[in-house]
């Protein structure tokens, strides 16, 4: 007869960056609390980041050119 253990699993999960006005954040986290629900899984917490600055900085108002470089 197999011997069968009660585990915990703990995951981190990460969505790519996403650029949301702030009235429509509330509704996409419990978007994904449902999807994850329906999974039999559920959020413990939350840590929202920033992407860093430089990512959302445009580097040339050239628009033939790419990170400010020059395109053939």
């Amino acid at each position: 007869m197999p011997i069968f253990r009660r585990i915990k699993i703990q995951a981190t999960v990460e969505t790519s960056a996403l650029l949301l006005p702030e009235e429509q954040i509330a509704g996409t986290v419990d978007a994904l609390r449902e999807r994850l629900k329906q999974l039999e899984l559920s959020i413990v917490s939350l840590e929202p980041t920033e992407p860093p600055a430089a990512a959302l900085e445009v580097a040339s108002d050239d628009p033939w050119s790419i990170h400010g470089q020059p395109t053939e």
